[in-house]
């Protein structure tokens, strides 16, 4: 409408858009006179008018296009009780046309015509009891008949851990582990039993899904014991069960371990978590150390205590050793006088090295870029000096082993300086570190247990190496002594 270009008939059509109804004529007569001087002027301006327009069409063109009138259009819509009012007429003629007997029963039959029957000879009553058929025998189908025969079967004792069953979850974090059962025979021992388990769940819940496996595939050729009645150790590859460490806390969760090889172990009494944070449970534990203890002196119970007290804390340092953990440290550079501040991140896969980037630092001699090391290509650590609460320890790597190592530009690296000639060999390298009393007899523990647990090439080829120095060390002292 905006760009309709012909503002005679825009005009016209905003005049007759506004009338409605016209019922004394005065509009209709004026917009009448309205259109014919509008068309007037419209084609007395008109370049080349076109000869095929009527005066018909012009008056139709006039109108309006918007308000359409109707015949019907004063009418009023019928209301709701009209139709009601209709409705009920149509079922009381419906109804008018029924008829209704009601019926009763004569009891005197005396008085009524000949050749009709009385009305009890016509119903008489039969007795149902007779001509009911006898109940037929209903047939079972052979699966009721199984569930029946199965209903004294005992029910497995385990179903409660399927729940833990991670094979058919879809959305929930699950864990694989290698299973070796050892109440088996030896020929079947080396087979082990694959698991999977949901993440959430604990070691108690894997070791019920374990039983459940197993007296599933082997039904009645064992005896089993409840859940707590067994342990879950650490294994080799071979499925040689490891006994230097416990086996794993039946309360906590799966996840929190990395071990994928892991042996059930019957135990002659069920497993009984101990926590040390809860004084109760102290008071527990030094009551059966007081029962476990022959002599009768309380110097003697107190040094039992504290001896298991330092084996649980081993055993608890052992389990937490393959996580990884991130410390802050200063790594120790004989070149320059200030050493460098590193975060020092530890797992049973590798060692990373990373340094911590100083915004007010003007010294900058080289680029510093972090470096990373597989655990494989570890050799050796050690504290190697002590100042205050100051511990500087030695961390000792194989500079050929394979491509693990993704160091570009190594400046922390310490082949030079005044190291004993074993650790600055072209094959073995080291790193200096210096950290706080405490947090450097964490990570000198913390790497050596994951050391032991993985016996790499490199670590036995510096154990080797040491061994050969010290018996020649040996050799050149007898020597100089005859």
């Amino acid at each position: 409408m905006a760009l309709y270009d012909n503002k005679y008939w825009l005009l016209s059509h905003i005049r007759n858009s506004f009338i409605s109804t016209d019922d004394t004529g005065m509009c209709e007569l004026v917009m009448v006179g309205e259109a014919k001087q509008v068309r007037e002027n419209f084609f007395s301006k008109e370049s080349f008018p076109d000869p095929d327009e009527s005066d018909e069409e012009d008056e139709d063109d006039a109108g309006s296009y918007d308000i359409q009138m109707d015949g019907d259009y004063t009418m009023r819509e019928r209301s709701m009780t009209a139709a009601r009012l209709e409705k009920l007429e149509y079922y009381s003629r419906k109804a008018a046309k029924m008829k209704h007997i009601k019926w009763e029963s004569r009891k005197n039959v005396q008085d009524e015509p000949d050749g009709v029957e009385p009305l009890d000879e016509l119903f008489v009553k039969k007795d149902t009891a007779k001509t009911q058929p006898e109940c037929k025998i209903q047939k079972k189908s052979a699966l009721s008949a199984l569930i029946e025969q199965s209903s004294n079967i005992p029910v497995n004792p385990y179903t409660g851990y399927a729940r833990f069953d991670g094979a058919g979850q879809i959305n929930l974090p699950t864990k694989k582990y290698r299973i070796y059962l050892t109440m088996l025979p030896e020929q079947q021992r080396n087979y082990p039993l694959n698991i999977c388990c949901v993440a959430a769940a604990k070691v108690l819940d894997l070791i019920g899904l374990i039983l459940l496996k197993f007296s599933t595939n082997y039904a009645g050729d064992y005896v089993l014991k409840p859940a707590p009645h067994y342990g879950l150790y650490i294994t080799e590859e071979d499925g040689e069960v490891d006994s230097d460490f416990p086996n794993l806390d039946p309360q906590e969760c799966v996840s929190k371990f990395g071990f994928t090889s892991l042996g059930l172990v019957e135990h002659e009494k069920p497993c009984q978590p101990i926590t040390v944070d809860s004084p109760v449970q102290v008071t527990s534990l030094l009551d059966g150390c007081k029962k476990r203890t022959t002599s009768s002196s309380r110097a003697e119970e107190t040094k039992q205590v504290q001896n298991d007290m330092m084996i649980m804390d081993g055993h608890n340092k052992a389990m937490e050793a393959p996580l990884y953990k991130s410390y802050t440290v200063f790594i120790v550079n004989k070149v320059w006088w200030w050493n460098i501040e590193v975060h020092l991140g530890i797992s049973s896969e590798k060692i990373e090295i990373d340094p911590i980037t100083q915004k007010n630092s003007k010294l900058k001699l080289g680029k510093q870029g972090p470096v990373s090391h597989p655990m494989d290509s570890i050799a050796w650590c050690e504290e190697t000096d002590g100042r205050g609460n100051k511990r500087t320890f030695r961390v000792v790597y194989s500079n050929s082993f394979g491509t693990g190592s993704t160091e570009r530009t190594n400046l922390y690296s310490n082949s030079f300086g005044l190291s004993s000639p074993l650790q600055s060999s072209p094959s073995f390298k080291h790193y200096d570190f210096e950290a706080e009393r405490n947090i450097a007899e964490e990570i000198v523990q913390k790497i050596n247990l994951i050391l032991e647990l993985r016996s790499g090439q490199s670590r036995r080829e510096y154990l080797a190496l040491k061994d050969k120095k010290h018996l020649s060390k040996r050799k050149q002292f007898k020597y100089l002594r005859s």
